[in-house]
């Protein structure tokens, strides 16, 4: 029988010797870290510093060690967290996952740090595939990039090119697109736009509100209204399918299904920011999970995926030079990004019976035990798979502010999403398990019931 040969575009780890030396490296590693605790002074200087560096406090009195498990991270001093927010998202499969830190050591080991669009590695090749695999029928093209931000402006100048001389674009209230001068007018946040310059291109229409059964029509209506006040002018609309920064709220298909069909009508882009959602729903995609791909023009990802990148139709593939850029992102980033794809596809995550899904039914019963427990402190609960929220005793934003102090101090780390109300917001690791969500939740009860006592408020 012929010897089978490795690809040589496929990952370095299916050679033994390669496994066997990263395995090494990262045990090394492990146990030097494990002598270089800081002392709780050095700890406290060190945060110090870092706060004056950065010319502003951190949003909690904490930096990383070097080692972790599963939804636990160590400290620099050698405290231990139970990590529920994983970075905003970012640590998609928890802290020191064993195969993914021997994708980051080879990838690391290889010619080049960063891969730019001039210089693309086999890291890129597999990164872009394994993407479009997930993208449906029509996304036939993909250009990866290192941030979030990054992705939606490459997006955005696509839409405005496609479609010049149009340059308004739809979005919903309480959006969220980024941090550079145009998203941040695009994000429906003012503090975030404070002092920038606005343009005033940007036009809202309400979220869907489940509490309110004309919420479709009153959306479709505002969008008319803007369609008719702007013949021509209008390029795309924007869809965050579940809101992140606006307090993890989502809505059911058909609601976004009118809405894409409307823009289909007008000839509106139809673009979708899946920054925060990619890979934390029944499918990699959640326009996918929506059963909505047939309305999707453009779509960007990022968080979980180590990087970013846009997808698009054939019809938006832009002119030469629009989003050149000198970074694509990192090997190691674009190696692991690829991997955990490849372990969601393998490993049972995607699909309506896969472990995303079931995932969103161990964390609703939790959640409802909760409540039962302290019915004052657990208000409404909004989310979908990976992505929790909810809202603690009456909202007020200070109030949550003293529920994450009050779990920071018991171990837990979550954040905040949303106003009016203010949220508890959870971004689980995707393998989270069961002693991992009993704990967490306990924590969890505990601070509820600090701040109750308090601030003297009933749970």
């Amino acid at each position: 029988m012929a010897k089978r040969t490795r690809s040589p575009l496929g990952s370095l780890l299916d050679a033994p010797a390669v496994r066997e030396a990263a395995q090494a490296l990262i045990e090394a590693v492990a146990q030097e870290a494990a002598t270089r605790a800081l002392s709780p002074q050095a700890y406290v200087r060190a945060l110090r510093e870092l706060e004056r560096l950065r010319g502003r406090p951190l949003p909690y009195p904490l930096l990383l060690g070097r080692s972790g498990r599963g939804a636990r991270v160590q400290l620099a001093d050698g405290t231990v967290k139970l990590d529920f927010i994983g970075g905003i998202g970012v640590y998609a499969m928890g802290h020191a996952d064993p195969d993914l830190l021997e994708t980051a050591v080879v990838a690391a080991a290889g010619d080049e740090v960063f891969q730019g669009h001039l210089a693309p590695g086999p890291e890129y090749l597999r990164l872009s595939r394994a993407l479009l695999r997930h993208a449906g029928d029509h996304l036939k093209h993909v250009w990866l990039s290192v941030s979030g931000a990054m992705a939606n402006e490459n997006a955005l100048k696509m839409i405005l090119q496609k479609h010049t001389p149009a340059d308004r674009i739809v979005v919903f209230e309480r959006s969220f697109a980024g941090r550079t001068t145009t998203l941040a007018e695009l994000t429906d946040k003012p503090a975030y736009r404070q002092g920038l310059p606005l343009r005033g291109n940007v036009l809202h229409v309400p979220f869907y509100d489940p509490d309110d059964p004309n919420s479709t029509e009153k959306s479709l209506t505002a969008l008319d209204a803007h369609l008719a006040r702007h013949p021509g002018r209008i390029a795309a609309m924007l869809f965050e399918l579940v809101q992140g920064e606006g307090g993890i709220e989502a809505a059911p298909a058909p609601f976004f299904r009118a809405l894409m069909q409307r823009c289909r009508e007008a000839e509106l882009a139809v673009w979708v920011d899946e920054v925060q959602t990619f890979a934390r729903t029944s499918q990699l995609f959640a326009f996918r999970s929506f059963g909505l791909d047939e309305w999707v023009d453009v779509v960007t990802c990022g968080k979980a995926l180590q990087g970013s990148a846009a997808l698009f139709r054939k019809a938006y593939n832009p002119g030469p030079g629009l989003v050149a850029g000198t970074f694509a992102g990192s090997s190691v980033g674009m190696a692991v990004g690829t991997r955990i794809i490849e372990r969601l596809e393998s490993e049972g995550y995607l699909g309506p019976d896969g472990r995303l899904a079931v995932l969103e039914g161990r964390v609703a019963r939790r959640f409802e035990s909760l409540a039962r427990a302290l019915p004052r402190a657990v208000g409404r609960r909004s989310g979908i798979g990976a992505m929790q929220a909810f809202v603690p005793f009456d909202g007020r934003a200070e109030v949550t502010s003293d529920v994450l102090r009050a779990c920071y101090d018991e171990g837990l780390l979550i954040f905040s999403a949303g106003a009016n109300p203010s949220k508890v917001r959870l971004l689980l690791p995707v393998n989270v398990t069961d002693e991992e969500l009993e704990s967490g939740f306990t924590m969890l009860e505990k601070a509820l019931r600090r701040v109750a006592e308090e601030r003297d408020l009933p749970c």
